[in-house]
């Protein structure tokens, strides 16, 4: 995957065959917006935030996709305000490819379900990603212990809020593949520390 910021607002990535076996994605499943393109959508976005610092906020954005002749797409990704003149835009985005573009829209505000699970291997570093986060989070959270292990669970109440925490998560732990079964095995067999607002406890008694 290539991600090339063209401007603040609008960014290309260009998805080769490789990355469609990796995530089981081609135009036709990206269109009908399947779990697997979302999962390749939020990716880039992480991924751009990193690497070009193209930050999305709470901005709603319009993707375009078109195929290239490599078998892989490119999608054209813009954020879009109240001010954008999403026709103008789209007559701009035409001169960047001569393909057909299959257009889809995101909503901001959209409320999000995704849970993500993060494994510390101490209470320490916990505590210390907490106090780097406090401004960054918003969401649920629920903490567990399970084989020596710290688990904080995490459902943000926006994807696009998150880019910026996960960062800083990803320093101090690492990402729980899998989270909806791992999420009924620390249930079933971890202990349940902190059952909400794990993120604000931790910040008022272990600061």
């Amino acid at each position: 995957m290539h991600i090339e910021k063209i401007n603040d607002n609008k960014i290309k990535v260009t998805v080769n065959k490789e990355d469609i076996k990796i995530w089981n994605v081609d135009m036709k499943n990206l269109t009908e917006n399947t779990p697997e393109a979302q999962d390749l959508f939020w990716f880039a976005l992480r991924q751009a935030e990193k690497d070009v610092n193209f930050k999305v906020g709470t901005s709603q954005l319009l993707v375009e996709a078109h195929p290239t002749n490599s078998d892989g797409f490119i999608m054209i990704i813009s954020k879009v305000d109240d001010k954008t003149n999403v026709l103008d835009l789209l007559q701009e985005n035409r001169k960047l490819s001569n393909n057909h573009l299959e257009i889809k829209i995101r909503r901001k505000n959209k409320k999000s379900n995704n849970i993500n699970i993060f494994r510390f291997d101490n209470f320490e570093d916990i505590c210390n990603c907490v106090q780097q986060i406090k401004f960054m989070y918003s969401g649920n959270s629920s903490l567990y212990k399970y084989n020596d292990m710290f688990y904080l669970k995490l459902i943000p109440f926006e994807n696009t809020d998150f880019f910026e925490a996960e960062n800083v998560l990803l320093e101090y732990s690492r990402r729980v593949p899998g989270d909806a079964i791992t999420e009924g095995v620390l249930k079933e067999h971890g202990t349940e520390m902190i059952k909400e607002n794990a993120v604000e406890t931790l910040m008022t008694y272990f600061s």
